[in-house]
């Protein structure tokens, strides 16, 4: 009876020592997309810096040669890498210190799956002093679409840009 016990006790103590191998865990379609939005999200933030500092060459590194861009400019046509580079060297043309605050970044989700998908959208406000002297403040938010080299490949914007031009005008006496 003390063997069967002895052998039992040291039975119950080897295999508690005995750790089971945990299964190579594979990363989901959600962990892909995280990396992807991580990604894209540190270049569209490298973006606007460049923007923000007028340096708008440097900021067109971040979009595909065929990118397309929905300006949110009342009946524009779908626009290309070079219509979106034209619009913003006017802006850093017609104004200074053109800064993003307010800010918030989210994943962009899949219309079908409601999943992410590694797109980035955002809102913030976008602050600056129009040549006129004015200060201007103006809502926004966009959704860009990348692919796989992290460029932008698809940009829509919304906001209220015939109030904004509207704004800063000459004003009729």
């Amino acid at each position: 009876m003390k063997k069967t016990i002895l052998w039992l006790g040291l039975s119950v103590a080897i295999l508690a020592c005995t750790q089971t191998p945990k299964p190579v865990e594979t990363p989901t379609k959600s962990d892909e997309a995280k990396v992807k939005y991580e990604k894209n999200l540190a270049v569209l933030k490298a973006s606007l810096t460049s923007f923000e500092n007028e340096q708008i060459d440097e900021w067109a590194t971040s979009l595909d040669d065929n990118a397309i861009w929905n300006s949110a400019t009342y009946g524009a046509p779908v626009g290309t890498k070079e219509d979106w580079k034209k619009a913003l060297t006017y802006y850093a043309a017609e104004w200074d210190s053109i800064r993003l605050t307010n800010a918030s970044f989210l994943p962009g989700i899949d219309s079908a799956s409601h999943e992410p998908d590694g797109s980035v959208r955002y809102y913030g406000t976008w602050v600056g002093v129009h040549k006129s002297g004015m200060r201007t403040s103006i809502n926004y938010y966009a959704t860009l679409e990348f692919n796989s080299d992290n460029k932008v490949i698809s940009a829509s914007e919304f906001m209220d840009i015939g109030g904004l031009l509207n704004a800063v005008a000459p004003k009729k006496k």
